[in-house]
């Protein structure tokens, strides 16, 4: 009598799973940076603009990084470009890798979502009470907001961008070696920038300010450490469902970073706008 024996089920080699991860790091590092030159490099640019014209009377002035207000200058837009762009571009993608396993819905929920998380995280680099380029321009309200949506803008870039790039970029398959590589590359490339995203939130040098986030800090490295423990489960079993504890703990990290990021930014901003 024969009897069938069911077969074990397919496991997918190993070195496709460490691929699918570094393709992940990869293509949010990747979307931080192209959406860090033309929302924060070009953008940042035509946003000086606009505060030369709501603020008239600074224009000329030079704000606390030594930019002219409203002058567009080869170099100043160059500088942009590379810090605004590219620098703050590798340092948004690498919060977009930490966060993003983390983040509910797709689509336009998901951008929003991020716009949130931007403003948040970031808001306290391009508002801080204690920056001169605030005694430089009045009205306040406006440039403030202005500043803000910038960063949500960015914020929602790297969300869009981040779906794109999911289904443009190759999936690792059986001769799986030279993507492997090439993400690893990109990955490698993004560590050099872990310690300056680091020291936004535990170093007053880094960050330009009295007194950084460090609260925000904390939480955020809380949801890094649970991303790593996601990604060594990945790679060494190839499950693809995240475990419910993990995703607990990670969304609870999540919310508290976010809304410690507030606590932070808000009182700033309410310091700005009160009357001297």
């Amino acid at each position: 009598m024969h009897t069938d024996v069911a077969s074990p089920p397919e496991v997918t080699p190993i070195l496709p799973r460490i691929g699918e991860v570094l393709r992940e790091i990869a293509r949010g590092g990747l979307a931080g940076i192209l959406a860090g030159i033309v929302v924060g490099g070009i953008g940042g640019r035509i946003a000086m603009r606009i505060v030369a014209l709501i603020s008239p009377e600074s224009a000329g002035l030079r704000t606390e990084n030594g930019n002219l207000i409203g002058a567009v200058t080869a170099s100043g837009t160059l500088a942009l470009i590379l810090f605004g762009g590219l620098f703050m571009g590798a340092i948004a993608g690498i919060l977009w890798v930490v966060v993003s396993p983390w983040m509910p819905g797709s689509g336009r929920r998901r951008w929003i979502l991020a716009a949130v998380v931007a403003v948040a995280f970031g808001g306290f680099i391009v508002v801080r009470s204690d920056n001169i380029d605030f005694s430089l321009v009045d009205p306040d309200a406006p440039i403030i907001a202005l500043l803000l949506g910038l960063i949500a803008l960015f914020g929602a870039a790297v969300a869009w961008l981040d779906e794109l790039l999911e289904r443009k970029l190759p999936r690792p398959g059986g001769n799986a070696a030279g993507l492997v590589i090439a993400y690893g590359v990109v990955t490698l490339l993004g560590l050099l920038f872990v310690p300056i995203a680091v020291g936004f939130y535990t170093s007053t040098r880094t960050c330009g300010c009295a007194s950084p986030p460090e609260r925000t800090g904390w939480a955020l490295f809380v949801v890094g450490i649970v991303t790593a423990v996601w990604w060594v489960i990945r790679i060494a079993t190839g499950r693809s469902e995240r475990p419910p504890a993990l995703q607990a703990a990670a969304r609870i990290g999540l919310v508290a970073a976010v809304l410690l990021g507030l606590a932070y930014l808000v009182p700033d901003v309410a310091k700005i706008l009160s009357p001297a």
